[in-house]
């Protein structure tokens, strides 16, 4: 082997070094959406509800297919099986934007499977407000059911509803 050879064999080992550490970092700026998301999971995984409300009535949940994956995590179905369980969901009021009401999030085990319909959250602001707990989190039973596979072999939707008495004293 020549001088040439040798000191060429070097440049391609630096030059591979070299790439290697560029892809290696990552992004140099990871976009702020990204950057957050841990610490928000980690804060509703530590929910501590002032009020666990009676059982009642079934509110089914407002579910626009952005929290699925979390809902599969949760629910523990494998592929094609149709998902049965039982849990305890966390109520927890979002900040109000200007012009718009109070998004309230439906948190289980920590992730964020849905929220509140426009039609519940009126009475559920009044009976937070009637019981002094203005934008507390409060906990209630929750169901989620189905998401298997049809028989035609298209997934199936899951169905969420929360067993709640709004108008418990």
């Amino acid at each position: 082997m020549s001088y040439g050879q040798i000191l060429l064999f070097f440049v391609m080992v630096l030059l591979s070094y070299f790439v290697y550490w560029l892809l290696s970092r990552g992004p140099p700026h990871a976009p702020k959406i990204l950057s957050h998301p841990l610490s928000k999971t980690i804060a509703l995984k530590k929910l501590i509800s002032k009020k666990h409300w009676a059982r009642g009535e079934s509110v089914t949940i407002a579910d626009d297919g952005e929290h699925t994956s979390n809902i599969f995590r949760i629910a523990g179905n494998t592929f094609g099986q149709a998902a049965h369980r039982e849990c305890v969901a966390f109520l927890v009021p979002g900040e109000e934007q200007a012009g718009f009401e109070m998004a309230v999030s439906v948190v289980v085990e920590g992730l964020r499977i849905g929220k509140l319909s426009q039609r519940d959250l009126i009475p559920y602001r009044a009976m937070l407000q009637r019981a002094g707990l203005a934008v507390q989190v409060t906990s209630c039973d929750a169901y989620i059911g189905g998401g298997g596979t049809g028989a035609d072999g298209k997934k199936q939707r899951y169905a969420i509803s929360l067993n709640v008495d709004w108008f418990e004293a």
